[in-house]
């Protein structure tokens, strides 16, 4: 089949897209992402900054001033040292008013205002995710799949094919992030196997077989060969493909990095059989990835919203671990089982699942 950048598919999409140049269209649907250069100002950066340290200093004791301090572990023994997020403080950046390039890439992306429920005034807040510093600064090395940390976003609803929760994840920078600066390490090439396992498997998957030490992962990331590190300046913005596996990476710079992660929720399920002229550029990524042009997918089990782990309680937790136990001696069961080297990196493993 011919490759759909080259198709009717995608002219009729990008012909759509107010903000994004065919060649970054091209460059999403092909490597799951794109960095769209000054989107948002950069006083609304600089704002983030200054509350992010005020919250560091007052609920940490971190001293912008004193970098001696920042390369501590904020999430318990094996954290990634300096890395931190902040709550914000409750302000609202309306993007329609204060950043319209950066609403209308995102709605280039998703298919247009149409795909978002009610009136689509996305905006931002001024929690920010923090990466002070590294302790061993001669330590980094390019990204690599046999690593921890890969993960697909998701932790609060079951994973299928089509899922609505998670339309795209958009990323604003707000800081320049240099080449070795802490930028988020990503695998360009990861949209074609997520799709592949969630379209075989249209009973969808439970939100901690993809996060954290999820199983599913090893056996998804081993699939992949492109990797990146983002970066960018800060007003510019990252949107990614909902499917984007990805990492977060030391910071062995002395520039501390501040970006965001925001959700973005569709008002339907994703569609992968829509007329010639109505696909997104998400979903002409996925059936590129699947190599068709169209995908008649039908989920069998119900949608199905999880609460985050962290924020579970003991019941809820010990609830969610078996049937997260069930899954995975499914799961090995159909011939489908996480890498031998996984655990050495501390994921969860269905090779021998109890």
């Amino acid at each position: 089949m011919p490759d759909l950048l080259d198709s009717r598919l995608f002219d009729a999409a990008w012909a759509r897209c107010k903000q994004l140049g065919r060649a970054e269209a091209r460059h999403f649907v092909e490597k799951g992402h794109v960095v769209v250069k000054g989107a948002f100002p950069k006083d609304f950066a600089a704002l983030v900054r200054e509350r992010a340290w005020a919250e560091l200093a007052r609920q940490h004791g971190i001293d912008r001033r004193d970098p001696a301090g920042w390369a501590r572990s904020f999430h318990g023994r094996g954290g990634l040292p300096g890395y931190v997020r902040t709550g914000g403080d409750g302000l609202r950046f309306p993007l329609r008013a204060g950043a319209p390039r950066a609403l209308a890439a995102q709605l280039d992306v998703l298919g247009g205002a149409e795909r978002l429920p009610g009136d689509p005034e996305l905006a931002w807040g001024t929690g920010a995710i923090a990466n002070l510093g590294a302790e061993d600064h001669d330590g980094w090395q390019p990204p690599q799949p046999r690593q921890p940390g890969w993960h697909k976003d998701g932790w609060h609803f079951r994973h299928f094919l089509n899922s609505p929760e998670q339309g795209l994840l958009t990323v604003p920078i707000y800081s320049d992030i240099l080449p070795r600066g802490g930028g988020t390490f990503i695998a360009t090439d990861s949209i074609a196997p997520v799709a592949r396992l969630l379209a075989a498997h249209p009973g969808g998957f439970h939100a901690d077989s993809v996060q954290g030490a999820g199983y599913l992962i090893p056996y998804l990331i081993e699939q992949c060969s492109a990797f990146e590190e983002l970066t960018g300046e800060a007003g510019d913005m990252a949107i990614l493909h909902p499917y984007m596996l990805h990492r977060a990476a030391p910071n062995p710079s002395d520039r501390p990095r501040f970006i965001a992660n925001v959700a973005v929720v569709l008002n339907e399920p994703m569609r992968f059989n829509r007329p010639t002229a109505g696909y997104s550029l998400v979903e002409l990524a996925v059936l590129r990835a699947l190599q068709v042009e169209r995908f008649d997918f039908e989920q069998t089990n119900p949608a199905e919203a999880f609460v985050p782990g962290p924020f579970r309680d003991e019941e809820e937790a010990q609830k969610q671990r078996r049937r997260l136990k069930d899954e995975m001696r499914a799961t090995a069961g159909t011939g489908l089982t996480t890498p031998a080297w996984a655990e050495e990196c501390g994921y969860m493993s269905n090779r021998q699942a109890p």
